[in-house]
C-alpha cells in the first residue's frame, strides 16, 4: 500500500507543480494575462505537449515503486527520476512523431508542435524531480529500520 501511496502522491505532485511552472511560463509568453494562462494555456500546452509522457511517467512509476518497495528511499529517487527522464524522452519524440505525421497528412506540413512538446517536457522535468523528492525525502520519510543499498 505504501508503494501504491508513493506513487499516487509523486504523480499529482508532478502535475500540480508541472501545471504551476506551465503557468509561469505561459504568462510570461502571453504578456502578463494570468487569467488566460491558468484557463486555456497551461492545460493546453502540458497535456498537448505531454500527454505521453505523463501516461508512460505513471506506468514507469507504479512499476519501479511496486517492484522496488524493499529498496531504500535514495535508490528509488534515483530510479524513478531516471523513469522520468525516459518517459519524457519517449514521450517527447512520440508528440513530434505524430504532431509529423498527421502535419504532412492534414496540413500539408505547416508545422510541428515542438515548443509545445519541448515545454512540456520541460515542465514535467523539473516537476518531477521535485515531486519526487518531496515524496521520498519529506511526506513518505525513509523507516528508521530501512536499509539504505
Amino acid at each position: 500500500m505504501r508503494a501504491l501511496g508513493k506513487t499516487l502522491t509523486a504523480f499529482l505532485l508532478t502535475l500540480a507543480i508541472a501545471y504551476l511552472l506551465a503557468v509561469v511560463v505561459q504568462t510570461i509568453l502571453n504578456g502578463g494575462d494570468i487569467l488566460r494562462s491558468v484557463v486555456d494555456e497551461a492545460w493546453r500546452v502540458l497535456f498537448a505537449g505531454g500527454a505521453v509522457a505523463i501516461g508512460l511517467y505513471l506506468l514507469f512509476l507504479l512499476f519501479i515503486n511496486v517492484v522496488g518497495r524493499r529498496r531504500g528511499a535514495g535508490s528509488l529517487f534515483w530510479i524513478n527520476a531516471g523513469g522520468l527522464v525516459v518517459a519524457i524522452l519517449v514521450g517527447t519524440l512520440t508528440t513530434l512523431a505524430v504532431g509529423a505525421f498527421f502535419g504532412a497528412i492534414l496540413a500539408g506540413f505547416t508545422g510541428l508542435p515542438v515548443l509545445g512538446a519541448i515545454l512540456a517536457a520541460g515542465e514535467l522535468f523539473i516537476g518531477g524531480v521535485v515531486a519526487l523528492a518531496l515524496t521520498h525525502f519529506v511526506i513518505f520519510r525513509p523507516r528508521p529500520t530501512e536499509f539504505e543499498p
